[in-house]
């Protein structure tokens, strides 16, 4: 059973039940995808991606379509180019708003830095 609240309107004197608040499931990367695409002008989508070459980066695309079941294509607003990208190399989506966006949105590497000789370790500036 679910409770309700009473409130009682102070100039129609008959109360009213009012449902609590739904909770809203998060939103999955498909649905702020397809989000993003319907309003363009509103919304880009933040991710973090791996190149075909493991590479792992941050970036801030504006989707445009999806290309097929797999893919989407979409304005990479790091490189300013249309690209596509494979959604099982996608992960940790985030929607922003494009009024937070200016150009060209610097690409963050993920991936620490590795030294080409193991044994000495990485300088670190502090």
């Amino acid at each position: 059973m679910s409770t309700a609240t009473l409130y009682l309107d102070p100039v129609a004197p008959t109360a009213v039940a009012v449902a609590p608040p739904r909770r809203r499931k998060p939103m999955s990367s498909m649905q702020m995808l397809r989000t993003a695409m319907l309003d363009a002008d509103e919304w880009v989508v933040e991710f973090e991606y791996s190149d075909s070459k493991g590479k792992r980066t941050r970036r801030t695309v504006s989707p445009i379509r999806f290309a097929a079941k797999d893919r989407f294509l979409g304005l990479c607003l790091c490189r300013e180019e249309p690209r596509q990208f494979y959604l099982d190399r996608c992960c940790n989506f985030r929607m922003v708003r494009s009024d937070q966006i200016i150009m060209p949105v610097p690409i963050v590497p993920l991936d620490a830095p590795t030294s080409s000789d193991d044994s000495q370790p990485l300088a670190v500036e502090v």
